[in-house]
């Protein structure tokens, strides 16, 4: 018998009985743990990538940290001080709420799909049909970065966070991180081949109102031009794409190897 159960009796039945359920009991604690444990871990990434990416962004140069809305001619020489979190800007909230269509505006020759919205480290992401999203290196980065020599993307089942490492890339001697539009999980790995290097489910709705598209992205896309007219410079201080510039195809061909880690931190936001 039990200590202090008189109805208890210690035989093989019971006894099998009370060890069946233990583990039973132990089995549902441990998951209950492992998944308070994993849960902190996810917020916990997430608020280091925030934390990480407001110090980045408070490194970039003031070329970098154009308002979207000085991109489209709204608002002339504003820059933000937000870190893009367009969220919770009121000047942003009034100027959608208020807005016209913008113009058609040229993107400098590269290919700026309609049907994506685009991160201002050179990240695309586009809505799929089934809730998901596929993310993947924009045309400008891509010609910058040309055929990289690695490509790290996450397995399946790692968590993004916003503003954090999506995935990292080498090209030549340069090794960069793109940093990822939306915070959620890994459910597929892509290519290049491909057309695109994830499939993430989103945590909750979609949110782009950090992203750009259609006019802004336009925009963006033709003023990026010269922010690369200057990072090519660099020290040097002499125009590298001088007189209309260099063919988009040979952006790459562009960047001196001493220079393409400097160049393409510059350009993909990683101070």
């Amino acid at each position: 018998m039990l200590p202090g159960n008189t109805d208890f009796i210690a035989d093989p039945f019971n006894l099998v009985f009370l060890g069946v359920f233990a583990a039973v009991l132990a089995t549902v604690v441990g998951t209950l743990v492992v998944a308070a444990v994993s849960a902190r871990r996810a917020v916990t990434r997430g608020k280091a990538a925030s934390i990480l990416w407001q110090h980045e962004f408070e490194e970039l140069p003031s070329s970098a940290k154009e308002c979207r809305h000085a991109l489209t001619g709204e608002l002339p020489g504003r820059h933000c001080d937000r870190a893009f979190e367009c969220k919770g800007c009121e000047t942003h909230a009034k100027l959608v709420a208020d807005a016209k269509a913008l113009p058609f505006l040229d993107t400098g020759g590269f290919d700026v799909p309609a049907d994506r919205y685009y991160h201002r480290g050179h990240a695309w992401l586009k809505p799929e049909e089934d809730g998901t999203v596929t993310l993947g290196l924009d045309d400008l980065a891509t010609r910058l970065v040309g055929k990289p020599s690695t490509l790290d993307l996450p397995p399946v089942g790692e968590r993004l966070a916003e503003n954090g490492p999506a995935f990292r890339l080498s090209a030549g001697k340069a090794r960069v991180r793109i940093a990822s539009p939306v915070t959620g999980e890994v459910v597929e790995t892509g290519s290049l081949a491909k057309g695109f290097l994830l499939r993430v489910k989103p945590d909750g709705p979609l949110d782009t109102r950090a992203l750009l598209s259609g006019g802004e992205a336009a925009a963006f896309f033709t003023r990026e031009m010269d922010r690369l007219q200057l990072a090519i410079s660099g020290a040097r201080g002499v125009p590298a794409l001088a007189d209309g510039g260099l063919p988009v195809g040979d952006l790459s061909k562009a960047i001196p190897e001493e220079d393409r880690d400097r160049v393409l931190g510059e350009m993909l936001l990683e101070a």
